[in-house]
């Protein structure tokens, strides 16, 4: 993983790779040097852009983004309210705190405590509409992981904070 920063200064064009612990501290650079004199030429979303790691795969920097942080902050943080998204995100959180890719409605319910948030009331309900939307993938009848949509759409969450919000 690592980070790609391009920068200009009159005829100075300077391309360097980055380590990805680099981020908060290039984000919080941003934040304070920022000048309000002329306008960053428009782009989709740069910060969101930057949410790719060396192989252009968004999931590995979520997965980072997730383990720094604990299940409160991520649903504080990303505020999402309907259950399949928490679910979405409690999983993805699951998957960047263990080794396994897969979990079961009973982590789901152990993440859900440890945000101090109500469980879902339906699971079966609720993890049949996020598997239906794409965003969570059957592994087993009873296993799931997040898909790449899922990640896809935490990057695209993440990528809307700003960088204080990305932060610890």
């Amino acid at each position: 993983m690592s980070i790609k920063l391009r920068f200009e200064k009159g005829s100075m064009d300077t391309k360097v790779i980055l380590t990805d612990d680099a981020l908060p501290k290039l984000l919080a650079l941003i934040s304070e040097h920022q000048s309000d004199d002329a306008p960053a030429p428009a782009q989709s979303n740069v910060f969101a852009d930057s949410l790719v790691d060396s192989a252009g795969d968004r999931s590995v920097v979520a997965k980072a983004w997730l383990n720094k942080h604990s299940a409160a902050e991520v649903l504080n943080k990303i505020k999402w309210d309907t259950n399949p998204e928490k679910i979405l995100l409690m999983g993805a959180f699951h998957e960047s705190k263990v080794e396994s890719d897969s979990w079961r409605s009973a982590d789901m319910e152990t993440r859900f405590a440890e945000a101090k948030d109500a469980p879902p009331g339906n699971f079966p309900r609720d993890i049949s509409s996020a598997i239906k939307s794409g965003l969570i993938a059957t592994v087993t009848p009873r296993t799931y992981t997040v898909s790449r949509t899922g990640w896809n759409k935490i990057a695209d969450a993440l990528g809307k904070l700003t960088p204080d919000q990305f932060n610890i």
